[in-house]
């Protein structure tokens, strides 16, 4: 148990609500904008043009690096100081997780744009859910969960009880 008290629920709200924008409500909007514009692509078989299936594997490649980027972002930055001072604990950790979160899911929505990149020089719809697929896929492994919050409070309260503190650029 947090000798800090934290409210978890507290801390993942605002993170959680944000990344299901980033992650899922804007990709599915392009989709869905992209269908509608042009369903006559839609229909088109899967197999892109030569020139872009070398592209797409780039993107797909890049995708992952992506994705691989955020895992270790997130375990970096989550588990490095995030506390300012003692008396502001739980606003010094919320504030550092929705920070992290943020770009953690920047990482990942970045997945998206690459099949809306990849639709937009060509490529089939289908190459574009793929992407967005991926992007959804990379979310669920970089979102934070109650468990992991637990143990990186524990992490931050080690931190704060050895004296480390998150400095000021100032």
């Amino acid at each position: 148990m947090s000798k800090y008290n934290v409210d978890i629920n507290h801390i993942l709200v605002k993170p959680i609500y944000i990344g299901l924008l980033m992650n899922i409500f804007v990709p599915v909007t392009l989709l869905a904008v992209a269908y509608f514009l042009d369903k006559s692509r839609a229909a088109e078989p899967m197999n892109p043009a030569e020139n872009l299936n070398i592209f797409f594997w780039a993107l797909a490649a890049l995708s992952i690096i992506d994705g691989a980027a955020a895992i270790y972002f997130r375990q970096k930055r989550f588990f490095s100081p995030m506390i300012r001072s003692k008396d502001k604990f739980e606003e010094d950790l919320a504030q550092g997780t929705f920070i992290a979160s943020i770009i953690c899911y920047s990482f990942t929505s970045a997945i998206s744009i690459y099949g809306l990149v990849m639709y937009l020089l060509g490529g089939t719809f289908m190459n574009f859910m793929f992407f967005v697929f991926l992007s959804f896929v990379a979310f669920q492994l970089v979102r934070p969960r109650h468990g992991f919050m637990e143990k990186v409070i524990a992490a931050q309260e080690k931190l704060v009880d050895r004296g480390q503190f998150l400095r000021s650029k100032f």
